[in-house]
């Protein structure tokens, strides 16, 4: 068994006071992301390091950070192709190092606005939780430890660090398909070695299905 933080969507609660938040019209970004196709990235949800650090303990969570979580997302038109990676190079190169996410990384709480409708802002519940090993968990946690269920990323491990674990499912209506299928779970990792030419960036984001 190994313990994680769970976190869920509160309702009723737009406040950001556990450091972490779903949706909003602001981001940690000078620069508003645009996917390959030009389209405005959505904002997924964002991070304070040091707010979230005092209400849980996430050994991956860099201190004196500020992290935005981005994605490509229609209402209409099928997109999962674009932001999913299970360990094949194409995924690799034309979906995640091509900007259909985004993970920004700052040393300083400069935000942007969202030039299309967001996700409503909502703020989030922490509960520590215990899993078995053989689980294979379907709701949103923090964890340094890699769930089952993942996929192909043998070589992304080597650099990066898992932060946390989004599930698609727990967003707010009608954004359960946020990540294209309600039971789709999307993966933050950060990096914890020097950058490379496969893993330039200092987070990655993307999203794998059953």
């Amino acid at each position: 068994m190994y313990k994680v933080t769970r976190f869920t969507v509160d309702p009723n609660d737009p406040n950001q006071d556990s450091g972490m938040w779903i949706g909003g019209e602001t981001a940690y970004v000078s620069d508003w992301p645009l996917n390959p196709e030009g389209q405005p990235l959505l904002h997924l949800f964002s991070i304070n390091c040091n707010t979230l650090s005092q209400q849980v303990h996430i050994p991956s969570l860099p201190q004196d950070k500020y992290i935005s979580v981005f994605s490509t997302y229609s209402a209409s038109e099928y997109f999962l192709d674009q932001v999913t990676y299970m360990g094949d190079e194409l995924e690799w190169n034309e979906n995640i190092l091509a900007g259909c996410t985004y993970v920004s990384v700052s040393s300083h709480p400069l935000t942007s606005v969202c030039p299309v409708p967001p996700i409503p802002l909502r703020g989030v519940r922490l509960i520590e939780v215990e899993l078995d090993d053989q689980d294979f968990p379907a709701f949103s946690f923090f964890s340094p430890t890699l769930p089952n269920g993942v996929k192909g990323i043998d070589h992304l491990v080597e650099e990066h660090q898992l932060v946390c674990q989004i599930y698609s499912g727990d967003f707010p209506e009608p954004y359960r398909d946020i990540l294209g299928l309600p039971d789709a779970n999307g993966y933050l990792f950060l990096r914890s070695g020097p950058a490379s030419a496969h893993a330039p960036f200092d987070g990655i984001f993307f999203v794998q299905t059953a």
